[in-house]
């Protein structure tokens, strides 16, 4: 990825440390445990117009591409609901796609974007459940952090591959008491072409707006009411069966905080919201479906609708006791998800026409209810810091499903509620060796309680492996065992660090075939079903490391690296021969499927402040990833090497101009997550030589 120059300005007792394609603000607190922070900066002025291709600029974090946008991240290895995405203070906005083509971040645009943190770990658990990772999207500041007067920003970007286009237009006004904002924003892109020289079926368009109001008490309290809406037409994916028509998307949030009048270290925010998803999906845009296509000895024409509501709260309570910040408070999560199938094939036979129309529940009314407590300590005395977090889920689940799936009279999948209890906990500490190195160690037990999909999804093939899935509501929690190491070094000119990391996935979820005399697939070419179980385990282990070198005032050399070691010690491997099912062995120390390879980023950026000009060139490079999943029948990815180049130039102060060139070389090359086409080993190429320019209005 390529970011442009930014400069952050931190608080009081903060210290700004530059680190490869972002700058992480490092408070004392934060030193504790492996996060992230990357400002509004670095997505306002990005040539990317998805935030998920944005993300996978940071060290050991990837992304699954499946289209030209709604990039799915992957933290070390982790994905999907293993890393609790959210907004604001807990927003939880569930995706309608089973393939997901709109993950969480889909539904949001990058000029939305306040700040991101990323979390390493289970460790920020204050804001629902903190499985493996957590990506924390703010979208708006408190009241007591803005500028009182008017606003307008106005950003247009460019870029001539895909020949896309994005406009967007924010308008604000704060008085001190009142304050209100509205944007708007439309992104159009064609499709790319690949280094080789093949265009690819990526285009889309997007539409969003937003609405904010805010009013701030004399006592200093204040309320905040928000709106975003984000609409999503005609995305195609190439790589997955179906492509996106539509995909409407509405948050409304509320929040409320309060400061006492006599101890200012005490505070209350309360927080409520709801999201909805609709989303449509069919294949109006393949060739099968206005024509035959073989092996289809008919025209086939497909269609999916899925509808999701999430609704949540939260109330937090924070306070200082004799030295220490202590945050305590609960939050409540309801999720609704209900949706269908239609296939239908159209024949012809001696001149008369035959229709066959299938429908599938996708979801059936399928419900996810979870409340949790959670309470926080950190505090810093002497060389030392710490930071520990107890949270208790309760969840509940159960649908409206009819179906029933048997073997040997054990019921595999029904609709009986299931409760469990997860207790979660983390504990951090940070030592100042000297003043310039700092030595750190988090642990953390932490379970994830299984998702929509894992729980209720029927007969869909959704992984890469091309299997049709089936649910299972009696799903064990994952209980992931995780420990971080981290050095940190810094001199006036130069800092280092290092971030060492391993974790246990005890119940691990995936996928176990199940015999076609107790299920048989759905989806044309899936060779079987495979149903969501618990197995033994996963390990994963692996590292982050950061240099930073100032040779002088106008210039920057950073570099960045990052990789995950991850294994099963015991798995099957179903054998397959002519689509047929032979048998099952068991392997042992098979590696995960779809893990990122080992990556590392060298950047070099110049800042000519007499003509306020900032050059920046940027080499990435990937190795190749031969750690494939046998029993996955993973293949292996050859490695590659990118280079980036751009130039920021702010004639005046409400004026700034960025452009440049990414893949210089029109490399053709592809990522190890990147999906495969259908029934084919070729993997989704990434964009060739693209030139970009983005133009910010301020006033």
């Amino acid at each position: 990825m390529f970011l442009t120059p930014v400069i952050l300005s931190a608080q009081i007792s903060d210290s700004v440390i530059n680190l490869p394609i972002i700058e992480i603000i490092d408070s004392s607190l934060k030193q504790v445990i492996p996060s992230t922070l990357l400002s509004r900066q670095i997505f306002e002025l990005n040539p990317v117009a998805d935030i998920g291709d944005i993300l996978r600029a940071e060290s050991n974090v990837g992304g699954v591409r499946r289209g030209g946008y709604a990039v799915d991240p992957v933290v070390r290895g982790y994905r999907y609901s293993q890393i609790n995405v959210f907004l604001d203070h807990g927003i939880h906005i569930e995706g309608g796609c089973p393939n997901r083509m709109d993950p969480v971040m889909a539904h949001l645009e990058p000029e939305q974007i306040e700040k991101i943190e990323i979390v390493k770990g289970p460790y920020l658990m204050e804001y629902g459940s903190s499985p493996a990772a957590s990506i924390r999207i703010s979208t708006q500041k408190r009241l007591d952090q803005l500028a009182t007067g008017q606003r307008l920003n106005l950003i247009s970007g460019y870029e001539s591959n895909r020949n896309a286009w994005r406009q967007s237009i924010h308008y604000s006004n704060y008085n001190g008491k009142l304050y209100y904002a509205v944007s708007g924003g439309i992104k159009t892109s064609g499709n790319y072409t690949d280094g080789n020289g093949i265009e690819w079926n990526s285009s889309f368009r997007k539409y969003s707006l937003s609405a904010d109001a805010g009013y701030k008490t004399k006592a200093g309290n204040s309320f905040m009411l928000s709106w975003k809406g984000s609409f999503g037409r005609d995305v195609k994916f190439p790589v997955l069966p179906m492509d996106e028509i539509i995909d409407n998307a509405h948050i409304i949030s509320g929040s409320y905080d309060w400061k006492s009048k006599l101890n200012h270290s005490k505070n209350i925010n309360l927080s409520a919201y709801h999201s909805n998803v609709y989303h449509l999906m069919d294949n109006s845009f393949r060739p099968q479906s206005s024509q035959v296509v073989p092996p289809l000895t008919g025209i086939m024409q497909a269609e999916a609708g899925v509808h999701t509501y999430s609704t949540g709260m939260r109330a937090a309570f924070m306070n200082k006791y004799m030295g220490a910040e202590i945050e305590s408070g609960v939050d409540l999560l309801h999720i609704v998800k209900d949706g269908t199938r239609e296939m239908k094939m159209i024949m012809e036979m001696d001149g008369q026409q035959f229709i066959n129309l299938k429908y599938t529940n996708l979801w059936n009314e399928a419900v996810i209810f979870n409340s949790g407590y959670f309470s926080k300590i950190s505090f810093s005395k002497n060389k030392y810091t710490y930071s520990g977090t107890l949270r208790i889920d309760y969840n509940h689940s159960h649908s409206s499903d009819t179906i029933t799936v048997k073997q040997d009279e054990i019921h595999l999948y029904t609709n009986s509620a299931v409760n469990r209890i997860l207790p979660s906990l983390s504990s951090a500490i940070s030592y100042n060796v000297t003043q310039s190195t700092s030595v750190g160690l988090a642990i953390a037990y932490s379970q994830r309680a299984s998702d929509m999909q894992e729980r209720y999804i029927k007969f869909l093939a959704t992984g890469y492996d091309r299997f049709d899935y089936l649910g299972n509501p009696k799903l064990k929690p994952e209980i992931n065992l995780q420990a971080d190491i981290l050095l940190k070094h810094k001199r006036e000119n130069a800092s280092v660090s290092l971030n060492l990391f391993v974790s246990q996935i005890q119940n691990y979820i995936t996928g176990v075939l199940l015999p076609p005399s107790v299920a048989r697939p759905q989806s044309l070419g899936a060779p079987g079903v495979k149903q969501f179980k618990n197995i033994d385990k996963a390990i994963f282990t692996g590292f982050e490391s950061t240099a930073s070198y100032t040779p002088n005032a106008s210039s920057e050399i950073t570099f960045s690296a990052g990789y995950t070691l991850a294994w099963y010690p015991s798995i099957d491997k179903i054998i397959i021969e002519n689509n047929q099912i032979i048998e099952t062995v068991t392997l042992t120390n098979d590696p995960v499927g779809e893990m990122p390879a080992l990556e590392a980023e060298l950047r070099y950026k110049y800042n000519s402040k007499k003509y306020n000009l900032k050059p920046e060139v940027l080499i990435r490079a990937t190795a190749p990833q031969h750690r494939v999943s046998e029993s996955y029948y993973e293949e292996s990815t050859p490695g590659y090497m990118i280079a980036d180049l751009s130039i920021g130039w702010s004639p005046y102060k409400f004026l700034t101009f960025t452009g440049g060139v990414r893949n210089i070389l029109d490399k053709a090359y592809y990522d190890h997550l990147n999906r495969r086409l259908l029934n084919s080993s070729l993997k989704l190429y990434e964009p060739g030589r693209s030139f970009f320019v983005v133009l910010k209005f301020s006033i």
